[in-house]
């Protein structure tokens, strides 16, 4: 799905007849459960509609700078949406990877009884129709929940004075979610929220253990251990792991010899880099060395055709193959 289509078609749900409900993601000790949420049809239905709708037109339909790439090769730039596309899922994404809204409406409700709201993980949100919509998801914090042991003072603006507002617990909500599903698709808009809380970290670690039998394949660094020690540092292993499915030089089977030869003759990599004795592969001795490293094997130090210099590149974009799908 492309860019333009998705946005076409959250533009066909929000501008239908839809509806929207929430429902509340629990979690015990070992599993997760869902429970709707029965909740006031007059006021709060439409200002909850309205409150994620205008969320998803801002961040999404109208944001004309934004990227749509593929999470497996997830750069550094910050207004991007990312299709999930591993062909694994944790099992913490399972729920809402086959949420169903047929079957979820005649699901078990929320009760006040039997539920316990300290165990509230998250909340699933579904606008659209019972034939089509969007299915979309919102992390909860402890800091969103107030109980009713605590004291809630809300400014009456025209009254000019303070008074307590009345209730049991509070839930404060907004417009931003984490994750959106379209068809059978799921885009993850908020990376950080998919790592630290939907065991996507055990899957970027495979993936880095994976970019380092590549590179040990190659033959091309002094000691492959260094790299495998590096990578017991998640931000670290979660750099290798878009390297190999994103690096130019993997992809096109670089030679060994071409990728040293440019590292010694680049001015660019001009001491960045030692090498073994014979000169045949690089050592990896500091901490520069291997973000430099991680560079080289992404392709980011680019030469402008114009101007003949080179610069770092983190984030971009393939404009031969962009060019070829526009014609």
């Amino acid at each position: 799905m492309i860019l333009e289509n998705m946005q076409q078609k959250i533009n066909t749900i929000l501008g239908g007849n839809y509806s929207a409900q929430i429902y509340f993601v629990l979690r015990d000790e070992t599993y997760f459960k869902i429970k709707l949420v029965d909740i006031e049809n007059q006021k709060t239905i439409p200002a909850i509609k309205t409150m994620f709708s205008d969320y998803l037109i801002n961040q999404i339909v109208e944001n004309e700078d934004l990227s749509l790439c593929e999470l497996s090769t997830a750069d550094e730039r910050s207004n991007a949406i990312y299709c999930y596309d591993y062909d694994e899922y944790p099992e913490e994404l399972g729920l809402f990877r086959n949420f169903d809204i047929k079957a979820a409406v005649r699901g078990d409700k929320f009760s006040f009884e039997n539920d316990n709201l300290s165990k509230l993980h998250g909340y699933i949100i579904y606008l659209g129709s019972m034939e089509d919509g969007m299915v979309l998801f919102k992390k909860h914090y402890p800091i969103s929940l107030i109980k009713r042991d605590a004291f809630l003072l809300g400014a009456i603006k025209s009254e000019k004075r303070f008074k307590k507002i009345d209730g049991d617990d509070i839930i404060r909500l907004n417009g931003s979610v984490q994750l959106m599903r379209l068809e059978d698709k799921i885009f993850v808009i908020d990376l950080k929220v998919l790592e630290q809380n939907f065991g996507f970290e055990k899957l970027i670690r495979q993936a880095a253990d994976h970019t380092i039998q590549s590179i040990h394949e190659i033959g091309l660094i002094e000691d492959i251990q260094i790299l495998r020690d590096a990578a017991e540092d998640i931000s670290f292993s979660r750099k290798l792991s878009k390297v190999k499915n994103s690096s130019p030089i993997l992809k096109l089977n670089i030679s060994k010899e071409q990728i040293i030869l440019f590292t010694k003759n680049t001015s660019v990599l001009s001491g960045k880099f030692k090498y073994s004795p014979d000169g045949n592969t690089i050592r990896l001795d500091t901490k520069k060395s291997k973000e430099a490293f991680l560079k080289l094997l992404n392709d980011s130090f680019l030469h402008s055709e114009l101007t003949k210099l080179y610069y770092d590149a983190r984030a971009k974009d393939n404009i031969t193959e962009s060019t070829q799908l526009e014609e």
